[in-house]
């Protein structure tokens, strides 16, 4: 079990009370307007962050997708402990989504963009999976890094001009913490 100590301390990380009371996740599931019997996607659930908090909300499938299977053992203990049924894990990645095409109603891809070789396939992928007029939810940095090392980040403008170009609609752009930006987008309605 050791070898997951690296992972385990990533978890604690992305759990922080400091996350928490700056990127909220009841509240961005509220600017996403999440309904109430709507199937959602948390595509690099790690611990599930946002799969629990969507699943309260939600009578629907919240599938959370992830390519560790020590995040996906611990969203299954999780999801066990907490007695959400409506919880559906599964192995993926954010380029090769492990859905039929047009089955979600609300697609969360929370600080997992930025760190694709090809955020734009991710993008697609998210276009892909959403129903008709279905809705994405992007979370991304807002600012370089502090240390000044390299590190992936994509620009606001950036993330909407690819949004854009896939043929989604910008519904929302919100600011968090003066750390993270997220983006509420539509999937295209089909041409009539």
């Amino acid at each position: 079990m050791n070898n997951h100590q690296p992972e385990r301390a990533g978890l604690e990380r992305l759990e922080s009370q400091e996350r928490l009371s700056g990127m909220p996740p009841e509240r961005l599931l509220s600017v996403a307007g999440l309904g109430n019997d709507e199937a959602v996607l948390d595509i690099g659930a790690g611990g599930g962050y946002f799969t629990f908090s969507a699943a309260e909300l939600t009578q629907g499938r919240v599938y959370a997708v992830d390519s560790s299977a020590y995040m996906r053992d611990v969203l299954r203990g999780r999801a066990k402990e907490a007695e959400r049924t409506n919880v559906e894990v599964a192995e993926g990645t954010a380029e090769h989504l492990p859905l039929e095409d047009s089955v979600v109603d609300l697609a969360i891809a929370s600080l997992v963009l930025h760190i694709l070789s090809a955020p734009e396939e991710g993008i697609k992928e998210m276009l892909r999976v959403l129903k008709p007029g279905g809705r994405g939810l992007i979370v991304e940095w807002l600012h370089p890094r502090p240390d000044g090392k390299p590190g992936h980040r994509i620009p606001l403008e950036t993330m909407r001009h690819e949004l854009e170009a896939g043929g989604a609609h910008i519904v929302s752009v919100d600011f968090w913490a003066d750390t993270y930006y997220s983006i509420v987008f539509r999937a295209p309605l089909p041409a009539s």
